[in-house]
């Protein structure tokens, strides 16, 4: 007796309607589970544009200028390593309560060495860092 292909004809079907059903399941899941931080970063703060007041006497400032080699020149004057800058800072502080500390990065210098001046001039407690680009010359 010889068979005969009944399902000669037909074609296989796959249904992914339960596999679609799973994959928005785990979407959902995932998306109310997750932890969404924020991370504190650089302020970056814009002059606006205003009338000049000569009026106006701008506070003490430290100037902290990070060179090319790693070091850091505190007003022109001297030369120091980046991790003592927050004694520094400290004393400039006690002098002058309402002083600014300004960084002052070369356009060669690391980035990574401006940022651990900035954080050393915020704990040794300045009440404002600001961070500028030196010209190249």
């Amino acid at each position: 007796m010889r068979k005969r292909a009944t399902h000669a004809n037909e074609e296989a079907d796959v249904n992914i309607t339960p596999l679609l059903d799973i994959v928005f399941i785990l979407l959902i899941f995932f998306i109310v589970t997750a932890t969404f931080l924020r991370e504190k970063g650089i302020d970056v703060r814009t002059p606006e544009d205003s009338e000049k007041d000569d009026t106006v006497v701008p506070p003490p400032a430290l100037l902290l200028a990070v060179q090319e080699d790693g070091f850091v020149r505190v007003n022109n004057v001297r030369v120091i390593d980046p991790g003592s800058v927050k004694p520094v800072v400290q004393e400039f502080v006690a002098r002058e309560p309402q002083g600014v500390v300004l960084v002052s990065a070369a356009p060669d210098s690391e980035s990574g060495t401006a940022v651990q001046v900035m954080d050393q001039a915020q704990d040794g407690g300045a009440p404002a860092v600001s961070l500028a680009l030196q010209k190249e010359e």
